[in-house]
């Protein structure tokens, strides 16, 4: 894993210019999902957006909401610690590719790739960050991003008007 934390990644994103924080208030309820939709199809996926202070219901959430922060190759390379997705892929290729070692040596080379891809296995642990503070809320105050059912969709995005509604 390339990060301890998702806080730690944003804040990397950050550093790295690929992250626009919103402090205004911003409703669930199908605005975020519309500038989540601006930003991807902007060049490049757009930016990856931090909503400081989403509301449900007319009411602020106590959980921010980060969206898009896939949303690019550039982004998704940088989640796995590495310069491009291209050399992610092009190291679980080899791997994916490998024959059985027919000599000390080739099994030495295919467990060093092997150690090298050991990070890639998902880590179960007891406590965390995560686990730090509990928050039970109910139902009414739960945030989910909606959008439109039938949102219709921008094919030529040279033609959107960014501007918001």
């Amino acid at each position: 894993m390339a990060y301890r934390s998702f806080q730690q990644f944003l804040d990397v994103l950050e550093q790295a210019g690929e992250l626009k924080r919103v402090a205004i208030p911003v409703d669930t309820e199908l605005l975020i999902a519309e500038w989540a939709d601006r930003e991807m199809k902007s060049p490049g996926g757009g930016k990856a957006l931090l909503i400081e202070k989403p509301t449900v219901n007319g009411q602020p959430s106590p959980f921010p909401v980060a969206i898009n922060t896939m949303g690019s190759h550039k982004r998704m390379a940088m989640s796995m610690g590495a310069n491009s997705v291209e050399e992610v892929a092009s190291e679980l290729g080899s791997l994916m590719k490998a024959k059985p070692p027919t000599s000390l040596r080739e099994t030495i080379k295919l467990l060093g790739q092997a150690m090298d891809l050991r990070h890639a296995k998902p880590k179960v642990v007891k406590g965390g960050p995560c686990k730090e503070v509990v928050l039970r809320m109910d139902e009414s105050r739960k945030s989910k991003v909606e959008s439109w059912p039938k949102a219709p969709s921008v094919s030529d995005p040279s033609t959107f008007d960014p501007r918001p509604c």
